[in-house]
């Protein structure tokens, strides 16, 4: 059975936890944006639009995923094919809470210097979520959620995170 399920939502509000946790449960190829949207090595480079349009065809083509990122304009790309959506619409406070508890990852990059730099940029970006007019908006975010016509889900809290998981587990048998 084809399932492509799509996850977007503010940076910090646990899209890629929930993608891995899903991922296993239903055993669903996971797809993380950033790696299509950035080079290897951390968030310093970005991939020609080329390599990123030839990317996202070859991934969403396939029969089954999780997908999931911040970058509305690469979310479009995969929402025709989605089977279901998530939108992970949570607060401020809890993103940059989880932000600042995941922290830069600096030791793991490949130059903490400008790791540090970026998380910062990040956070200030983060922060920015419900005012930014691009699509990688709240409100572009929004919209998406709101014209999609399959089966969707709006979680704004972790309480409705784990009740999605173990709602889902139960019905698949997993």
């Amino acid at each position: 059975m084809m399932n492509r399920i799509l996850i977007f939502g503010n940076s910090g509000s646990g899209k890629s936890w929930l993608s891995r946790e899903i991922s296993k449960q239903e055993n669903l190829s996971e797809i993380n944006l950033d790696s299509i949207f950035w080079m290897p090595g951390g968030f310093s480079q970005k991939r020609s639009n080329e390599e990123v349009e030839i990317k996202i065809n070859e991934l969403k083509s396939l029969e089954s995923w999780v997908v999931e990122g911040v970058f509305g304009g690469l979310v479009e790309n995969f929402i025709t094919e989605a089977t279901e959506v998530i939108f992970l619409d949570f607060s401020w406070e809890e993103c940059s809470e989880n932000l600042l508890y995941r922290g830069s990852g600096s030791s793991k990059k490949l130059d903490p210097e400008v790791a540090e730099i970026k998380y910062k940029e990040l956070l200030q970006w983060a922060s920015e979520y419900w005012t930014r007019k691009s699509k990688s908006s709240h409100s572009f975010h929004n919209f998406l959620y709101e014209s999609f016509k399959g089966r969707k889900q709006r979680i704004t809290g972790r309480e409705e995170v784990s009740s999605y998981l173990l709602f889902s587990n139960s019905t698949t048998g997993a």
